[in-house]
């Protein structure tokens, strides 16, 4: 429990901001809400300050009869839950919730306050939406209104384009791809005919399993299918991604014969794309002005907010094709909503005919254990999981112990590998080879879920840098040759995104950084014009999203963490491309597999509605 709660706080808001559940953003949002409205029941002010907390966790709108179970759930230990009973535990942090909820009068409360709009009732009237017995802050609503039937929308609206044309311009492609000796599978033949069939299509799959091919794909054939194709836009939800898209997709266009292949392309963020005007300020491009491209293809989706893709979709124009692709078992958005997973989630029970997703299971680039155990992981398989960490494959270590309770040079080879690859780096870049020193920024990477504390990324970082200075005097200091760096914020005049990694490469007259450029080659900055570099040393699993490293050490946090979910244990496992070592307790393990992030929508009840036998 805790004692810091907003001082205006009292009541049931109260109650629940000293058990933990509430913080004082939630009770002053819910209280200005009511105020607004003139709702003086505390009940509605409670349930108001729950959606803000819901929100801030992820989702997208609070259910009332079921808050009290997903509170103890969030807050107890799974064994005092299952013997207490869902509508009891909140009891055993001395909260009145189950009264409130079982009461009966708290959704008619809901229903005959002027705080809370209706179903059909006009938008942007009240700061809060009852729909189906679930409760929204009224932006998340209309979000999720949209989405529903932007996305419907262009699912049903298919492009005038014959299929025999399509098929004849896939089999060029397909042909052209195998005389570089890439064949295309199935699902990714299916994705690029999807893509000239309906105005909206998804790709979803795993690392491997061709996305960046069967992207290159549907524009190869979308321009020979569609004669004169306009302009085409890539885009990610940030700047790191957003150039791994331009140049995976310009390594597969340069394989394709002259004529063929779609480019050169840039890439940009959503964000950039859609023409943001600064913070509050809204976009450039929506329904009045849309897109002037007639592709738009936007990877890495599943760290797509509910806003942003509402946004996103209000600015595709009646003659723009929108291909989504991502990976759904990843980590979902900071912001709220789960939109990608959602989409996926849904498909299977709408049928292709509503939302047309194609999903690419066969693993192109290599099996092994690192794909077993991330497969074991997004399937929720437990045991297997243990079983690929406690085999013999020297890809995979599990290192079985609280990681709190370890350093460094507890992990076998680990401290020896950061120091190796920090001297070679060190040495790559004193003498001026900046493009092979830049190479290694990748070589290894250490992922927390925490930021700070014994299983985070500021103690983590610590002991790494002892580690990379190790014998190399001076190398502590700011803006050391070959030290590692990452800059956090986007710089577009500079072509610089929040994310990209780099390497200092000099330290007099003035230190210059070697960063990625916009043609896969290293360039140098001087340090001072790029604001936001740091020292580059753990990362948290969030922030690796997006990247790939040969080698990964990963430190998960104790089982009752919040953040400990499937989805950051499979993100974790999918950057490392040939070697994992995995730092946690068994309970840890079987904690994250089990828990996924729960997060709620009612976007599959409104595709329902809208594409079911009562819409048509």
């Amino acid at each position: 429990m805790t004692d810091l709660i907003a001082i205006s706080a009292t009541g049931l808001p109260a109650d629940f901001a000293r058990a933990g559940v509430l913080n004082p953003a939630d009770i002053h949002l819910a209280r200005l809400v009511c105020r607004a409205c003139g709702e003086a029941d505390e009940r509605v002010e409670l349930a108001a300050a729950l959606a803000c907390r819901q929100v801030r966790l992820g989702s997208v709108q609070m259910d009332p009869a079921t808050i009290c179970t997903q509170i103890s759930r969030q807050l107890l230990d799974p064994a005092v839950v299952a013997a207490a009973g869902p509508q009891e535990t909140c009891s055993h942090r001395g909260l009145p919730g189950p009264a409130v909820a079982r009461s009966g009068g708290w959704l008619a409360a809901l229903e005959a306050s002027p705080a809370v709009a209706g179903p059909d009732t006009p938008v942007n009237r009240r700061g809060l939406r009852l729909d189906a017995g679930l409760l929204y802050l009224e932006r998340y609503w209309q979000a999720e209104q949209q989405v529903a039937l932007l996305m419907a929308q262009l699912a049903a609206d298919p492009p005038a384009t014959a299929p025999e044309t399509a098929q004849s311009a896939l089999d060029a492609v397909a042909a052209g791809l195998a005389g570089a000796g890439i064949t295309l599978d199935p699902a990714q033949a299916e994705a690029a005919l999807r893509a000239c069939d309906r105005r909206l299509s998804v790709l979803a799959g795993g690392p491997g399993t061709g996305k960046t091919t069967a992207v290159c794909a549907i524009l190869a054939v979308l321009a020979a299918a569609v004669p004169g194709l306009g302009p085409i836009s890539l885009a990610a939800p940030s700047g790191k991604a957003a150039a791994r898209l331009r140049d995976a997709v310009a390594e597969v266009a340069a394989l394709l014969p002259a004529g063929m292949a779609p480019g050169p392309l840039e890439a940009t963020t959503v964000h950039a794309l859609l023409g943001s005007m600064g913070p509050g300020r809204g976009f450039r491009h929506d329904r009045r002005d849309p897109l002037p491209a007639a592709v738009v293809v936007v990877d890495e989706t599943s760290m797509l907010s509910l806003p942003m893709t509402a946004r996103l979709l209000e600015a595709i124009g009646p003659d723009t094709r929108l291909v989504l692709v991502g990976d759904p078992g990843q980590l979902v958005s900071v912001d709220a909503g789960s939109v990608l997973a959602d989409v996926v989630g849904s498909a299977s029970q709408l049928g292709p005919g509503v939302l047309p997703v194609t999903t690419l299971t066969r693993n192109h680039r290599s099996g092994g254990a690192i794909a077993a155990l991330a497969e074991a992981v997004r399937a929720g398989r437990a045991a297997e999981a243990l079983g690929v960490l406690d085999g013999a494959d020297e890809s995979v270590v599990f290192v079985e112990a609280d990681p709190g309770r370890l350093g460094l040079d507890d992990l076998p080879g680990v401290r020896s590998e950061i120091a190796s690859v920090a001297a070679r780096m060190a040495e790559l870049a004193a003498g001026g080879r900046d493009d092979e020193a830049l190479a290694l920024v990748d070589e290894h990477r250490l992922l927390c879920a925490h930021r700070q504390g014994p299983y985070g990324v500021s103690r983590w970082s610590e002991q790494m840098a002892a580690a990379a200075s190790a014998g190399r005097p001076g190398a502590r200091q700011a803006w050391t040759v070959g030290q590692p760096v990452i800059v956090n914020q986007n710089i577009r005049q500079l072509d610089v995104n929040n994310g990209d990694c780099g390497v200092v490469v000099s330290e007099a007259p003035v230190p210059m950084v070697a960063l990625p450029g916009p043609d896969a080659r290293s360039r140098r900055l001087p340090c001072s014009l790029v604001a936001s570099l740091r020292p580059l040393e753990a990362l948290t699993i969030h922030k690796a999203q997006g990247s790939q490293f040969s080698r990964v050490t990963v430190v998960l946090p104790p089982p009752e963490s919040p953040l400990l979910t499937r989805e950051l244990l499979y993100t974790a496992i999918t950057r490392a491309r040939r070697r994992l070592v995995l730092v946690a307790t068994r309970e840890s393990v079987v904690r994250a597999v089990q828990q996924t992030s729960r997060r709620q929508s009612d976007l599959s009840r409104r595709w329902r509605q809208l594409t079911g036998p009562a819409a048509r």
